[in-house]
């Protein structure tokens, strides 16, 4: 017989100074059966209670009432009930976070220095592609995670939203099928090898950490369920699908040690996620429980270690991809026309951006070969769009014309994204140029104001077309310098490739914008690069760009000094390269969440 179970959350009184402190969400659930347990992260003076509200302690930070036993822990609630109908195995999971919401941009981060304090993460669920990456690593198979994420600022960073029941479901599936398709031989028998299997490996690897007595146990008791019904594998069946819908997987459960830093399983899922945009594998594991991960020389060293691996492309997509907005090349309502060109030379235009980014590392490369490179990775769906620009080639790079492409920004993928359907954008590029190279995008346009080209007449250049429209003085201020660095792309047309001439008149590219105070004239996308490689401003805004990324948080003032640290690095040898080992060995990466002053 079905029990209607009804949850109720509210914000307790140490949730991050919420707006309101009577905010609620009711949930109901319908046929949970007598088997219902809890599935939660390790307890940090979290209360649990039945059919009554939990009294939060220093570190609990909601209240909570159910009509049957729930968890309690930071920024999270969760109710896991568990329904076999037809040897289905049914999850739901109910949660409500609270974060920041903000926006990189507005100026360089102002304010007092701040050294010995952490990061104000709330505590983050894994991203859709996260948890596809860290299934494929544990249980070597792949499926897609029908799950949407949240994007409050630059990069997806799932600090605030609730999991609703769609979510729920899209969780429930994707363990279903991941479990389905993964080989349960290991326990063919219920015995010390099927045990150690899914406690001592799986389990590890997927918790981020060592199962507990209590969690151990109550894993124990379901894999007996499962067993009694269909036999071990079946058992196993139940555990996985439990596991992988467990807030210890979906979520970095952090915790500290007395001294605010994050204790050696936290911070080696950090890692994990940062640099490989995954589960820790073996190697980093052993470190943890090794106590290997204590010291800002030892994050250092294991870091250089994860960057060399090829793992490091899963990290650093989530970045790269998320920077420079390159999903638009697989958007059909940005892009239509680019479907012509094949999921291959699309696949192809969208990693290369992220494989240069991993070659410049792996080369000591620093901020200025990052925008001012002739080298790029030797992509053969990518040669025909290249064309006469591709100079020479090895097995592993493209030597470009530098006269026509210079750095990540040049490359087709960007500028394809940065494009309308069979046409360029000089506003959409000098946008993008604003917003992730100099972290100042501009406001968007006054209400009623049009965003419509003026009918100049047939044959019109693009550039003819926007200098009419900026000639008028409400769009100009900030059209004029935001189409004025677009105009230096104007020579790689909206798939990107090179042109010389649009409607039969040569190509005008030089391009004029304020830079750093000044008034800066180039040409071409050369032109450019170089101006933005002798910028401050840019050094900084990348730095920022990374830190926001590797927090999951959006741009903080309190991390200025850091910014400033990382800026003067990356320019310098093996720039790239600092930029990331100094940013996960400092003290904004490495302690806890705190209180800022």
């Amino acid at each position: 017989m079905g029990l209607k179970t009804e949850v109720t959350i509210r914000r307790g009184p140490n949730l991050g100074k919420p707006t309101s402190d009577n905010a609620f969400s009711v949930y109901e659930l319908h046929d949970c059966p007598a088997l219902c347990w809890r599935s939660c992260p390790r307890a940090r003076g979290s209360s649990v209670s039945t059919n009554k509200p939990s009294r939060p302690s220093a570190t609990s930070f909601l209240q909570t009432s159910t009509h049957f036993s729930f968890c309690s822990n930071p920024e999270s609630v969760y109710l896991h009930s568990v329904t076999r109908f037809r040897h289905t195995l049914a999850w739901v999971a109910l949660m409500m976070t609270a974060g920041c919401i903000g926006e990189i941009g507005g100026g360089p981060p102002e304010g007092p220095c701040v050294t010995d304090t952490g990061a104000p993460v709330p505590m983050r669920r894994l991203t859709a592609l996260q948890v596809e990456r860290a299934v494929s690593d544990v249980f070597g198979v792949q499926k897609t995670l029908q799950v949407s994420d949240e994007r409050l600022f630059t990069f997806r960073s799932n600090v605030s939203s609730s999991v609703d029941l769609a979510s729920a479901h899209g969780y429930l599936n994707f363990a279903e099928a991941a479990v389905a398709a993964t080989n349960l031989s290991n326990c063919a028998a219920a015995d010390a090898t099927c045990s150690s299997w899914l406690f001592d490996d799986v389990g590890l690897r997927l918790f981020r950490r060592p199962l507990d007595t209590t969690e151990r146990a109550r894993y124990d008791a379901l894999f007996a369920a499962g067993s009694a019904e269909a036999g071990p594998t079946e058992g196993a069946r139940w555990v996985l699908e439990a596991m992988l819908q467990s807030p210890s997987f979906l979520y970095l459960d952090e915790v500290v040690d007395a001294q605010g830093y994050l204790d050696n399983w936290s911070m080696a899922s950090r890692l994990a996620v940062t640099l490989w945009g995954t589960t820790p594998d073996a190697e980093l594991l052993a470190k943890a429980q090794a106590g290997g991960l204590s010291t800002p020389e030892q994050i250092k060293e294991e870091a250089a270690r994860m960057l060399d691996d090829p793992r490091s492309l899963g990290g650093l997509t989530d970045f790269v991809d998320q920077w420079l907005r390159l999903e638009r090349l697989n958007d059909p309502d940005a892009r239509p026309d680019l479907e012509a060109l094949g999921k291959d030379t699309i696949g192809a235009m969208r990693k290369e951006p992220v494989q240069l980014v991993q070659m410049l590392i792996q080369k000591g490369a620093n901020i200025d070969d990052l925008l001012t490179t002739s080298e790029t990775p030797n992509l053969p769906e990518l040669a025909p769009i290249y064309s006469t620009d591709l100079l020479s080639q090895t097995p592993e790079n493209f030597t470009l014309d530098p006269n026509k492409r210079a750095g990540v920004l040049s490359l087709p993928g960007v500028m394809a994204a940065l494009s309308h359907a069979e046409s360029t954008s000089p506003t959409l590029r000098g946008f993008a140029v604003l917003s992730n190279f100099l972290c100042t995008p501009p406001p968007p346009p006054p209400a009623g104001v049009s965003v419509t080209l003026p009918d100049i007449g047939p044959g019109k250049s693009t550039r003819e077309r926007l200098t009419a429209h900026f000639s008028d003085p409400v769009c100009a201020a900030c059209h004029k310098p935001m189409d004025g660095m677009g105009f230096a792309f104007e020579g790689i047309d909206w798939i990107g490739r090179s042109r010389e001439t649009e409607f039969d008149k040569p190509i005008d590219d030089t391009s004029s914008f304020p830079l750093d105070g000044k008034e800066v004239t180039v040409d071409g996308p050369a032109g450019l690069a170089a101006a933005m490689a002798d910028s401050e401003s840019v050094a900084k805004c990348l730095a920022r760009q990374w830190v926001s990324y590797g927090a999951g948080i959006p741009d903080k003032k309190e991390s200025a000094c850091l910014v400033q640290q990382l800026a003067a690095e990356m320019q310098g040898p093996n720039g790239l390269r600092k930029m990331v080992l100094t940013f996960v060995s400092s003290d904004w990466y490495r302690r806890g969440p705190g209180e800022l002053p």
